[in-house]
């Protein structure tokens, strides 16, 4: 059998300055979402960094694009496969969304947004003349496609989410975090692990904890949804900001003490409240009802209770629906349910909220 031919990428390498893509976005050619681009955001910090590039005209890395034609209109349409974070704020600085660098080191560039050069026309053609190298993958297959995308987003595959996230963000938020996990009783929580502190995955596990007070609300378990969450959190004293730091900060060590108590006093954390998703649930029960000292001692009876009878309670069928639930009610429901949710996926939203109202219901039913 004969050697199928080599398969190759037809690539086109150009350069084009930047009124070309402001142009193709104009004209709805430009997809800035195919599908097999990841999600990923920018901080303020970056975008301000780029556009300094951009304004000193230092170079910048490749745009990879893969041009497709429409066989019926002739219509042709760029898909962004890689660079699309760099078209995203070079639209957002034209459409004024956000400030240079307070300290960008001159004081016609200082702070200023786009529609501040208005009356500066040479400073807007420094945009508009920068020179981006186009590599264009012209009539590729999707296969093709993946590939290239994959090829050029492997050595990221190297390190572990966090530590993306950790080279990524400096703010207020991951400084907070990477501090908070190294008190100690992280590590009688079982946040902290030499295995995880490796990884870095204890910080991701707080991020978690963070982000049912920063939302006030429980959510599901993404990648994705927590490089958005130190996105929106990274500079609390940029000009896009507007969030209370000093009140997050109040509301987690409140509810990172009671916890303490909890575990120093009764043992509650480390009998009852393993693995992470149990002790992700208390968490949240109570950032969202908090109890007086005084009250301590009967709610640790009443998890340990509840929690145990979740951990002998025999579930035959997992569904919600079944006729199981149909029958139970009061103590029963609230148990056969948080068990329910605490098998197959736990960290998806829907079975964390269900947990949520199981174990609030079972612990303040006469609220």
């Amino acid at each position: 059998m004969a050697d199928e031919p080599l398969r190759r990428v037809e690539r086109v390498v150009t350069t084009y300055d930047v009124t070309w893509l402001l142009d193709l976005h104009k004209n709805g050619q430009l997809d800035l979402d195919p599908s097999y681009q990841r999600k990923s955001v920018w901080t303020p910090k970056d975008r301000r960094f780029f556009m300094d590039t951009v304004f000193r005209n230092y170079p910048s890395p490749a745009i990879f694009l893969h041009k497709t034609i429409d066989d019926a209109t002739g219509n042709t349409t760029y898909h962004v496969v890689d660079g699309k974070q760099r078209i995203l704020t070079i639209l957002m600085f034209v459409q004024s969304r956000f400030s240079l660098a307070q300290d960008f080191g001159d004081q016609q560039f200082n702070g200023k947004r786009w529609k501040d050069f208005d009356e500066t026309p040479a400073i807007k053609r420094l945009l508009w003349n920068y020179r981006i190298t186009i590599e264009e993958l012209d009539d590729a297959s999707f296969p093709d496609i993946n590939d290239v995308f994959s090829r050029l987003n492997k050595n990221a595959n190297k390190l572990t989410p966090q530590e993306l996230r950790h080279a990524r963000f400096d703010g207020w938020l991951i400084s907070f975090l990477e501090a908070e996990v190294q008190e100690e009783i992280w590590k009688t929580f079982k946040i902290r692990t030499t295995a995880k502190e490796k990884r870095m995955t204890d910080v991701q596990n707080a991020a978690e904890l963070a982000a049912v007070i920063l939302r006030e609300d429980v959510s599901g378990f993404s990648q994705d949804d927590l490089d958005q969450l130190f996105a929106d959190h990274d500079d609390p004293s940029a000009e896009e900001s507007e969030f209370d730091t000093e009140a997050f900060v109040e509301n987690f060590m409140r509810t990172r003490n009671i916890l303490e108590k909890l575990e120093s006093n009764w043992g509650t954390i480390s009998t009852s409240a393993q693995p992470f998703f149990n002790f992700y649930t208390l968490w949240a029960v109570l950032y969202r009802n908090p109890i007086q000292s005084s009250d301590l001692e009967e709610f640790a009876r009443k998890y340990s209770a509840f929690m145990d009878a979740v951990k002998n309670y025999q579930l035959e069928d997992a569904a919600e629906d079944t006729p199981e639930f149909e029958s139970l009610n009061g103590s029963d429901l609230y148990v056969a349910r948080y068990k329910a949710a605490s098998i197959g996926a736990m960290t998806e939203e829907p079975k964390r909220r269900e947990r949520l109202w199981a174990l609030e219901s079972a612990l303040f039913e006469s609220r």
